[in-house]
């Protein structure tokens, strides 16, 4: 159980860190900390995963160009304004049809757990992110064994029928329009990251 409990806090922090990275224009303090011992570390420990070791880097090379240039947060502004303006990235029905079921179960999750973002649409692709990690927190939380495998089935229901419908197109169109690379890099490692989720949920996760 223990093992469980701290495999699903560290899966909630990485959902947490994306849902961060994508949900709004990155301010200044946070452009600062790439350069930081805990932005490395943290990216260090991605790299040791096979699967993420190749994406890993490359957001800390393109982390690293961002810091590079004469002004970071404008440069990375006008990148962000480019992908997740208007039409957004982040609406994930310009990505993929949604399943109707895990559709309305992620309406009535964002009703009884609520968001920190600014709306509570469920096709945010941000929303969705961040329901993972709640879930994944609520699913650490709770000693009881029902309760704990109900939260699992939750998530594998929004992992299998929403999320993977969507993170590779998006991946794709954010490679596709991301100049500069950055966030390009981002949805690179979003995916990889996913793809071992998906099948940790699938495969070992009870």
């Amino acid at each position: 159980m223990q093992d469980f409990n701290l495999t699903s806090q560290r899966r909630a922090e990485l959902y947490q860190w994306f849902t961060a990275l994508f949900a709004a224009p990155l301010s200044e303090e946070d452009i600062r900390e790439f350069g930081g011992y805990d932005m490395h570390r943290f990216l260090d420990s991605l790299a040791t995963l096979d699967p993420l070791t190749e994406p890993a880097e490359g957001f800390r090379r393109q982390a690293e160009r961002v810091l590079a240039l004469p002004d970071p947060h404008a440069g990375l502004l006008q990148q962000y304004g480019r992908l997740f303006g208007q039409p957004s990235l982040l609406d994930t029905s310009a990505l993929a049809e949604p399943e109707d079921q895990a559709l309305v179960l992620m309406s009535v999750l964002l009703q009884r757990h609520g968001t920190r973002l600014d709306d509570d649409d469920p096709l945010n692709a941000c929303n969705q992110l961040e329901m993972m990690a709640s879930l994944a927190l609520a699913a650490a939380a709770t000693d009881e064994n029902g309760a704990r495998l109900a939260l699992l089935d939750q998530q594998r229901e929004l992992a299998n029928n929403l999320l993977i419908g969507w993170l590779p197109p998006f991946e794709a169109a954010c490679r596709e329009r991301d100049e500069f690379g950055f966030y390009a890099a981002a949805a690179g490692l979003l995916q990889a990251m996913f793809s071992m989720d998906l099948h940790y949920l699938n495969n070992v996760a009870e």
